[in-house]
């Protein structure tokens, strides 16, 4: 098992909405493993996906498709949206419950509760840019 993070940004214009993600290996050399990105044109847009944070956990799937199963997502970085009316980073359960809905449980970090139920340990962090 080898560990990994992911990082979001996006970027928010007057006609699209931007988002880039790169996962990379938590060991030393920081290797990126994957590298995508989204461009949303805002008149051809149903913004479901974006106000909910979605669209970030299909992005996270399209990742966990492409790596190995050996490598277990340990960190999620969102950078927060400046108009969270467009774009919403997900919250805690919706990442728990879409990682469990979607038969992903094996690729994020778990443990186990005393009724030894699997428990979400990924961690989720949302960092505030300023700028």
């Amino acid at each position: 098992m080898e560990l990994f993070r992911i990082r979001f940004i996006n970027k928010i214009r007057p006609d699209t909405i931007e988002i880039r993600y790169r996962a990379v290996l938590e060991a030393h050399s920081s290797d990126t493993i994957f590298e995508g990105h989204q461009c949303f044109n805002r008149n051809y847009l149903d913004y479901t996906i974006l106000k909910n944070g979605e669209v970030a956990l299909r992005a996270i799937t399209n990742i966990f498709s492409a790596v190995p199963k050996n490598l277990v997502l340990d960190k999620v970085s969102f950078e927060q949206s400046h108009d969270r009316n467009l774009l919403q980073v997900p919250t805690k359960q919706f990442f728990d419950d879409y990682i469990i809905n979607n038969h992903q449980i094996d690729r994020v970090i778990k443990k186990t509760d005393d009724e030894h139920h699997a428990i979400i340990d990924t961690k989720l962090i949302t960092e505030l840019r300023i700028g």
